[in-house]
């Protein structure tokens, strides 16, 4: 997101998406787009195809569309307790007891607790973020084509922020994907953007 001092109305697309777009093709194993929204920590990826043409976006909500669906007969394949996230490990004790490790670096998550040399997880089926509650491993092998919502909400990099903040609305998403002039995408604004412009265009207001 780039920092500016100009007011809302005036700031596009461009001025406030997030530059790093995570993608996956049509043909991407959902499995794998699974795991990349957990290692990545995010709720939905541009789904595109060859020559990067943006044809869907794959989101949480995808997910657990087919898990309802697949197991609505059973149970649906929704974690109880689910893992808090992709780098948890399990640590059998010295008395039996099963402890879950975190593999991120110290200091990188809330919920870490360090002892000894080991970072132990405090709250291990802490739900933190939607995707959790799906059992990634679970899910179908098969493209992510057949799961995507089609015709995704893409904005130009030069849609003024209130235009692409009522698309947002009237389509009643959380994140709009930024696309060049051949519909590749180039960056993702979400709700989180839009507020974060709004606490920084707030913030000026008060230092000026």
């Amino acid at each position: 997101m780039t920092a500016t001092r100009r007011s809302l109305t005036e700031l596009t697309a461009g001025d406030v998406m997030s530059r790093e777009v995570i993608s996956v093709s049509h043909e991407t194993p959902l499995r794998e787009a699974g795991r990349l929204l957990m290692l990545h920590q995010i709720s939905g990826l541009p789904v595109v195809e060859a020559g990067g043409t943006c044809v869907g976006v794959l989101s949480v909500s995808d997910l657990l569309r087919w898990a309802m669906q697949e197991h609505s007969h059973t149970h649906p394949k929704i974690a109880e307790h689910p893992l808090s996230c992709f780098f948890q490990r399990k640590l059998q004790g010295a008395n039996g007891e099963e402890r879950i490790l975190c593999t991120l670096p110290p200091d990188s998550c809330c919920l870490q607790r360090k002892e000894g040399d080991n970072i132990f997880c405090n709250l291990p089926h802490e739900v933190l973020a939607d995707w959790q509650v799906v059992h990634v491993e679970q899910l179908p092998l098969e493209n992510v084509g057949r799961f995507m919502t089609p015709d995704p909400v893409t904005v130009a990099v030069d849609t003024p922020l209130p235009k692409l903040a009522q698309k947002m609305v009237d389509a009643h998403v959380h994140r709009v994907i930024v696309v060049d002039s051949r519909n590749r995408p180039v960056g993702i604004v979400s709700s989180i953007d839009i507020l974060a412009a709004l606490a920084r265009s707030a913030a000026s207001s008060v230092a000026e």
